[in-house]
């Protein structure tokens, strides 16, 4: 979930880096209402409030926001890929590192909160009933050294941290890459077609919904450089696709529509109604000039470049901080959430500086090994007039 320019046919889509900070903004929603205001979510309670199941909880369901991720994950990562000439071990190392840094940092910043603050997000929860706020560690936590380790390797292998519980997205994202570095393999677009729908079909089998997210990515990618990404009904598409986005196990069952199977109903990571609402809304944003210009605006391209680090840093934060500043604030509620405010600016603040003066000289850092390790390899950086 990098910021990553996107340019297609020397066109940059600025839009999609907005689109990203967008949903990097719910994915942070998200968490604070599971975290303090566990009604308003329906994936983390059974009786929610009645707003939980409307249209409009698509601004702060996370899990969907994940799967608009993952979607232009696909996207960005085939065309990029596509656009070099590296071997596929240059590529895979390189996306490897730019994810597992990024997330040892995490972890360990992960740690050294929750060692601060080794309780607090279980008093909170209890006096929340939250369930989300478990899902880190409370007590006593483990040393800096299983932090490195989350980040560098079992991430990629449990699938999560409990330092910093967002990190399950990255064994999905490093996942995803492969599949897609594995299909650029090939220089024809009708065998990397081909060989994204026996992907496709695979990972239904699986069950492993999430995946889809990455093979509708790169059909989108083929489909937009050989102008056949159609122009009709953008908006309608964002609307259709925000609205299957907003809905959860919940509202399917209100509706009467929980008898579904479980590849189209909305299941936490799971499922095929999100992928697919995913790629609605990337359609949207790629096809409507009023809501390209407003992701491509200056607050697009600012909420794009510290999409990253927003979402690496809010939940440590979350658990600890706020849990203990929610402590001693619940009986005061107004005061709680103004300080709520406050915390949000002061991440998109902390976000920004982490762009600005790490993520980006470690992605002139990445860049310039990527130079050395093809100037080993003996190919050269050849950009691809076709693809």
């Amino acid at each position: 979930m990098s910021f990553v320019e996107h340019t297609l046919s020397g066109q940059r889509l600025q839009q999609l880096d907005g689109l990203r900070g967008v949903a990097a903004i719910s994915v942070v929603a998200f968490h604070i209402l599971s975290a303090f205001n566990p009604e308003l979510v329906a994936e983390q309670e059974q009786s929610t409030a009645w707003i939980a199941c409307t249209p409009i909880s698509v601004f702060w369901n996370g899990t969907f926001a994940v799967s608009i991720f993952f979607v232009l994950s696909g996207f960005v990562v085939t065309h990029a890929t596509l656009r070099k000439s590296d071997p596929l071990w240059i590529d895979a190392g390189i996306r490897y590192l730019r994810l597992a840094i990024p997330a040892t940092v995490s972890a360990l910043i992960g740690w050294l909160l929750l060692s601060l603050y080794p309780t607090s997000a279980t008093e909170a929860s209890s006096l929340v009933m939250s369930s989300w706020l478990r899902w880190t560690y409370q007590g006593v936590i483990p040393g800096p050294i299983s932090a490195v380790y989350d980040g560098l390797l079992n991430i990629f292998l449990s699938g999560g941290s409990f330092f910093n519980n967002v990190l399950w997205t990255m064994r999905p994202e490093l996942l995803g890459s492969f599949a897609c570095f594995a299909v650029c393999l090939f220089k024809k677009m009708h065998v990397r077609l081909c060989l994204t729908f026996t992907f496709a079909v695979l990972v239904i089998i699986a069950g492993k919904y999430e995946y889809e997210c990455f093979a509708l990515g790169i059909v989108l990618r083929e489909a937009w450089v050989s102008d056949r990404v159609p122009t009709a009904l953008p908006i309608s598409a964002l609307i259709v696709g925000l609205i299957l986005g907003s809905q959860s196990i919940e509202s399917m069952r209100m509706l009467g529509l929980d008898w579904l199977p479980t590849a189209f109903t909305p299941q936490f990571r799971g499922g095929l109604l999100y992928p697919i609402a995913a790629l609605l809304v990337v359609y949207g944003c790629m096809r409507s000039q009023p809501i390209a210009s407003a992701l491509s605006g200056r607050t697009g391209n600012f909420l794009g470049a510290i999409s990253f680090p927003l979402y690496l840093i809010h939940v440590p934060l979350i658990c600890t901080v706020v849990a203990d500043l929610y402590l001693i604030l619940h009986s005061k509620p107004i005061f709680f959430y103004f300080v709520i405010v406050i915390f949000i600016a002061i991440m998109i603040i902390s976000a920004y500086a982490i762009e600005r003066w790490v993520e980006r000289p470690f992605l002139f850092l990445l860049n310039r090994l990527r130079s050395v390790l093809r100037a080993r390899s003996g190919s050269e950086a050849v950009i691809r007039t076709s693809a």
